[in-house]
């Protein structure tokens, strides 16, 4: 019962202390994903994989809860997880500007509490902050970097399948038209937002999280990773191709309709697809996982 009630204090202490540094995040999320996807669809499958990991690391975490010592023991590693978190809190006019500003700030907030409440947690926490803090602010980067010319290459990868499909639109670099049966007109534009950015970084981060926790070798990982990226991009292109047949034949309010569910029915497919074949893979000859602890 006693570790019981340290990880449920832990746990409610850190997450408190991480909303506070970060209180604006939902709302920045939900702003920011809600702008381009209608809902935050891409956040819940990191929530729900980290829940997953933390069920099936609690005798590795037990363990850590068990043999540290008190409030004393690893006094430098406290100290870290204070001036991490005190940082943290004194920057939160500047790290609350973003989305990934904030969200960065909130997963480092929790592994800085968790260093100051139960320092051996370090050996446990650090690779899923680290995951988690990169793929927060990641997405960002890589739109900045490649979005254009994803949203270029998802283009013209979907005039050619558009094409083959038989159906009238007319396209403009990124740019389309169509009229629908009923005769309204569709325009619109493939932007870097509707490139394949999200369900690239949102694969890379969930199978790092996988790596980490199935022990899986670095080739096996790097394989799936590259060949997931590539299959991710044409699998952007077959959206696209159904979100403008859809479009052309029902119009504009069916065309959103479907915008704002069809990515996600597509990664959902992709992904329960890609499970199987990366629990086949390879695992590493080392044996390391980030939740094993041993004595300290």
């Amino acid at each position: 019962m006693r570790v019981e009630l340290r990880f449920l204090s832990w746990f409610g202490l850190a997450s408190a202390l991480s909303f506070l540094t970060a209180s604006n995040f939902v709302a920045l999320l939900n702003q920011s994903l809600g702008d381009t996807f209608g809902s935050v669809f891409p956040a819940i499958p990191f929530a729900a994989l980290l829940a997953l990991i933390l069920a099936l690391r609690w005798s590795d975490l037990k363990e850590v809860l068990t043999v540290e010592g008190g409030i004393a023991s690893q006094s430098a590693t406290r100290l870290v997880g204070l001036v991490i978190v005190g940082a943290l809190l004194a920057l939160r006019p500047i790290t609350g500007q973003t989305v990934e500003t904030s969200g960065i700030a909130l997963v480092l907030t929790f592994y800085g509490s968790s260093l100051v409440m139960n320092p051996l947690t370090r050996r446990f926490m650090l690779p899923y902050a680290g995951v988690c803090a990169i793929g927060v602010g990641a997405p960002a980067f890589l739109q900045w970097a490649f979005g254009e010319p994803l949203a270029a290459l998802s283009s013209n990868l979907s005039a050619r399948m558009v094409g083959l499909a038989g159906f009238p639109v007319s396209w403009q670099g990124t740019q389309f038209e169509l009229i629908s049966k009923s005769g309204e007109v569709l325009t619109g534009a493939v932007t870097p937002g509707c490139s394949s950015i999200i369900s690239v970084t949102t694969f890379l981060g969930l199978l790092a999280l996988m790596h980490l926790d199935l022990k899986k070798d670095l080739r096996s990982t790097a394989i799936l990773a590259i060949a997931g990226v590539a299959l991710l991009t044409v699998l952007n292109s077959v959206r696209i191709l159904i979100l403008l047949w859809v479009g052309y034949e029902g119009g504009a309010a069916t065309f959103y309709g479907v915008h704002n569910w069809i990515g996600y029915a597509i990664f959902l497919g992709f992904y329960l697809a890609a499970l199987p074949i990366y629990s086949r893979m390879g695992r590493s000859p080392l044996g390391f996982y980030p939740g094993k602890t041993g004595t300290p």
